[in-house]
């Protein structure tokens, strides 16, 4: 299969499972939404220095005349995963969330390194290897939760704080 059809078909999963991810009804839009553009944000801080450093590079990819990075990975797939990730871990306590993290970030690894190994999607250089991206994605994974869990409780303090303000006036 050559790297351009394998491009395409990674590009149509991620738009087809981000409207069907984010759309689900029984979970808040908006905080699936923030998942992703968190993710998003936090991909980009990250890919920046290894991309500008040459440990990664993305020899086919999208616009490649204003991007070094894949913009299928960085802003479609790894930010899906991340909202698949909070999805799946909506209700659990944080011991067995922490646990899940390699559910999501080794299928994300070894897709990664296939594409390493058998396409010119994704080169290694450097020192560079599967492990670093296991580590990187578990972190991010992490990270993301973590700010999300944060955001909730300041939403709760905020709005708990504005009604009792409310009453007392």
């Amino acid at each position: 299969m050559k790297d351009r059809t394998i491009l395409n078909i990674l590009t149509l999963f991620g738009i087809f499972g981000s409207i069907f991810f984010l759309s689900r009804k029984k979970y808040k839009f908006k905080d699936w939404v923030l998942i992703y553009f968190i993710k998003t944000l936090v991909s980009t801080i990250f890919d920046g220095p290894v991309i500008k450093t040459r440990y990664v590079k993305y020899p086919h990819r999208y616009f490649h005349k204003f991007f070094d990075s894949n913009i299928v990975f960085l802003y479609v797939l790894f930010p899906l995963s991340c909202v698949i990730y909070n999805q799946f871990t909506y209700k659990m306590n944080p011991f067995k969330t922490i646990l899940s993290v390699p559910l999501f970030s080794g299928p994300m690894t070894i897709l990664e390194l296939w594409l390493e190994k058998n396409t010119d999607l994704v080169e290694y250089h450097k020192g560079w290897n599967s492990y670093i991206t296991f580590m990187v994605l578990s972190f991010t994974f992490l990270l993301v939760k973590g700010s999300m869990e944060g955001i909730i409780l300041l939403d709760k303090k905020f709005n708990n704080s504005s009604k009792t303000n409310e009453h007392v006036h």
